[in-house]
């Protein structure tokens, strides 16, 4: 009777499910009756997008990134999240391997080794007039990928993450997204309309954040498999590891089983550990350091520019397909990833949010890209594989040509393809978790599943989406789903960096933990 009474109380909520819900069945459902006519209308969509709204991302980009510099320094920075009696509940490295493999998903593995060669063979000539292969060229791809990887993305995830973690544990509000812009929104922030249409938002950015990542998962692990069998790497092969990791990724989420998914996780920083002392072995130790420290300096020089350029002035659409998509795939992330980086920060300060976040996890992400970006480049530049011509051959190919290229290699391979299908089940695992519980009212502490069906929807719809856009669109098609779920992520980013903007200013205010404060900006909350 108990267990009947506490599924009684879980209630689908309508506005937020199925907005999301039908925008991602119609992408599906018209790819399918005529695919000339989806590609002409994603194309569209995803034109008008980059073109009317990349400036809008870069910006919103350079201010995040400001914004949280200015808190990591400010009076709030020394604010403890949940209280000054407030001690943590994990220790100092559960919480950097929990928060980077949070952040740290199949996308580094997919675009550590690819991105770079994309940059050495087509740098944006007609913006920087950099000739493709040559020295300029090699630099320059080293500094974008400091750009696209390290302190702008981090910022974007840990501007909500402060934001949350401060309004739930000091102000003492909802476990809601809302709560990433209740100090600019005030009570409106908690009224039931206004939760659900963020919660939606938020869905739809998740949905099209995870179906961008799951092509790109489809694409590598599929990489793998032709490099060690011989199958061509296309979209049947595709949709078989489509299959795969959609089942499991769908069972162990409907299973429960999360202590083993957790553990697993674990073993995927271990993994990502062994991975780059590999690299630091049998790779040139001097070109890869060499060149990172003279990327390092390009990097920081150009840093205000390169976050804003938009591609404008020299008619070059290379910052719309490249920054301007990383900055829209982060958004769309980053209001999910923020509540729970938010979460696992208890009993921590401000400023060691900010320096764990944008600090420690994005100089590993540096440290990713000096090793498996620079061991691309030198391979490529010493003449030991072609990897110029295994991108134009599929991007997926590049990882598997390079590692290919070094000792071990049939033991090494294997492993990668291991490492990202791990890497992906646990990502989707949890998304599809997630994005059940927002599509209900009624979970709780004591009552923290959502129905099984959910977690079904929500790892078939975005996995199906990821397929199509691949299948149909092919690398391209990952970035336009990312640009279409940050478009709107965005807008609770806005909100986000204006709210942590507010709290630098006057937290005390909002702040329910100290002695004798009293609620006079929100008052009771409808229920």
């Amino acid at each position: 009777m108990g267990e009947t009474s506490k599924k009684d109380a879980i209630k689908l909520r309508p506005m937020t499910f199925f907005p999301p819900f039908i925008i991602l069945c119609i992408i599906v459902a018209v790819s399918m009756v005529s695919q000339e006519h989806f590609l002409g209308m994603i194309d569209a969509i995803n034109n008008a997008i980059i073109k009317n709204f990349g400036w809008a991302a870069s910006m919103l980009a350079l201010f995040i990134t400001g914004v949280a510099a200015v808190a990591m320094f400010s009076k709030f920075g020394d604010v403890r999240i949940g209280g000054e009696d407030a001690k943590p509940e994990m220790s100092n490295f559960a919480w950097f391997t929990v928060a980077l493999t949070t952040t740290m998903a199949a996308g580094v593995l997919f675009w550590g080794p690819a991105e770079p060669i994309a940059h050495y063979m087509s740098p944006p000539t007609e913006i920087y007039g950099i000739d493709p292969k040559t020295p300029e060229a090699l630099k320059f791809s080293m500094e974008t990928m400091f750009l696209h990887w390290t302190i702008v993305p981090y910022a974007i995830y840990t501007v909500p993450a402060v934001v949350f973690a401060f309004m739930y544990y000091n102000a003492k509000k909802p476990f809601s997204i809302s709560s990433e812009m209740a100090p600019l929104l005030g009570r409106r922030a908690y009224r039931p309309m206004v939760m659900q249409i963020i919660d939606a938002i938020t869905l739809f950015s998740i949905g099209a954040g995870m179906a961008g990542s799951v092509a790109q998962a489809f694409m590598n692990v599929a990489g793998g498999i032709s490099k060690i069998t011989g199958m061509p790497s296309d979209p049947r092969l595709w949709l078989m590891v489509g299959i795969i990791v959609g089942a499991v990724s769908i069972a162990t989420a409907i299973s429960g089983i999360q202590k083993a998914m957790t553990k697993i996780s674990n073993i995927n920083v271990y993994g990502f550990a062994i991975f780059l002392i590999f690299l630091l072995v049998f790779s040139n130790a001097s070109f890869l350091f060499n060149l990172s420290t003279e990327s390092l300096g390009g990097f920081a020089g150009t840093f205000i520019e390169r976050i804003l350029i938009t591609g404008q002035s020299a008619d070059s659409q290379w910052p719309q397909w490249w920054t301007t998509f990383y900055w829209f795939s982060w958004m769309s992330w980053a209001p999910t990833s923020g509540a729970f980086m938010g979460r696992i920060a208890y009993g921590r300060k401000v400023k060691h949010m900010l320096g764990m976040y944008i600090g420690v996890c994005a100089t590993v992400s540096a440290v990713w890209m000096m090793l498996v970006s620079g061991t691309s480049l030198w391979i490529e530049t010493s003449g030991a594989a072609d990897l110029c011509a295994s991108y134009t051959a599929g991007t997926e190919n590049v990882a598997y040509d390079m590692l290919g290229a070094l000792p071990l290699s049939a033991i090494v391979i294997p492993l990668f393809v291991i490492l990202i299908f791990l890497s992906t089940v646990t990502a989707c695992n949890s998304n599809m978790i997630a994005m059940a519980g927002i599509s209900t009212r009624g979970i709780s502490p004591d009552n923290p599943d959502a129905p099984n069906w959910l977690k079904f929807v929500w790892g078939v719809i975005p996995m199906a989406v990821g397929y199509i856009m691949i299948a149909s669109v092919g690398v391209n098609g990952v970035k336009i789903i990312a640009n279409f779920g940050g478009m709107f992520a965005a807008l609770i980013m806005i909100g986000a960096a204006a709210s942590l903007g507010i709290l630098i200013v006057n937290h005390k205010k909002y702040d329910l933990t100290i002695e004798g404060a009293k609620d006079e900006i929100f008052g009771e909350i409808e229920k």
